[in-house]
Formats: C-alpha cells, sequence, structure tokens
C-alpha cells in the first residue's frame, strides 16, 4: 500500500492546474474579469478551456494561390480560486462560452502558377 498525505495530492493537484494554465496559450488571454478575493490568503486564476475548434472547407481567396480556413473557436472562460496551498475552492465559476472565428492562411501564391504551404499546414498546396 502506497502512504500520500492529504497536502502531497492538494500541492500536486495546484502544480498540475498551474501548468496547465500557464502552458495553455489560451489562459494567457484576460478578456474576462472575475470577483475579486477578499479573503486573506486566496487567489483567483482566470483561465479558459477550448470546448471546440472547427475549420472551414478550405477556400481561395485574393491572389491566386492563396487559400485560407475559417477557424471558429468556443471557449468557456473560468474563474478557479486557490488558498496559499493550493487547495481548490468550491467558490470558482465559468462564464457564458465565447465563441471566434478567424481566417487562417494555409496556403500562399508561390512559383508562377503554383502555392506553398504556410506552416504549421503541412497538407498538399492547392488543397484538395
Amino acid at each position: 500500500m502506497v502512504n500520500v498525505s492529504v497536502s502531497s495530492v492538494v500541492l500536486a493537484t495546484a502544480a498540475l492546474v498551474t501548468t496547465a494554465i500557464v502552458f495553455d496559450p489560451s489562459g494567457a488571454r484576460s478578456d474576462h474579469i472575475c470577483d475579486p478575493v477578499s479573503d486573506a490568503g486566496w487567489s483567483v486564476v482566470p483561465a479558459h478551456e477550448t470546448l471546440s475548434q472547427t475549420d472551414s472547407s478550405p477556400y481561395q481567396a485574393g491572389a491566386s494561390g492563396d487559400w485560407f480556413v475559417d477557424r471558429t473557436t468556443t471557449v468557456l472562460p473560468f474563474c478557479h480560486y486557490y488558498n496559499s496551498i493550493g487547495v481548490y475552492s468550491m467558490r470558482s465559476y465559468s462564464l457564458a462560452p465565447r465563441t471566434t472565428m478567424e481566417r487562417i492562411s494555409i496556403c500562399r501564391s508561390g512559383a508562377p502558377g503554383g502555392s506553398v504551404a504556410v506552416p504549421p499546414y503541412a497538407g498538399p498546396c492547392p488543397p484538395r
């Protein structure tokens, strides 16, 4: 039987959550405001969880050889509350999901009559 203390589990959980927030590029956004913390030793960590991300069919626009997709992303903003030793509070909550759309370039015109992939897209140009 493994002997694990409650504080070890709490600290490990807090470390995992913090790592996920720090390394999640969507967690860096601060487009929502969380309720302030009034209790000593507590902090609030705003974050986002990606619910879905879909790309449209490729389409050509602008110069011949320029191809794009419209990426639709839905995120759920969160307000996480922690005490000084990493205990997660049940006062944490989420806000309404937010959906954004952005135009992503996947191919750009290259040699006459052709196009080349725009990283990180690694598919064929023009797309099939």
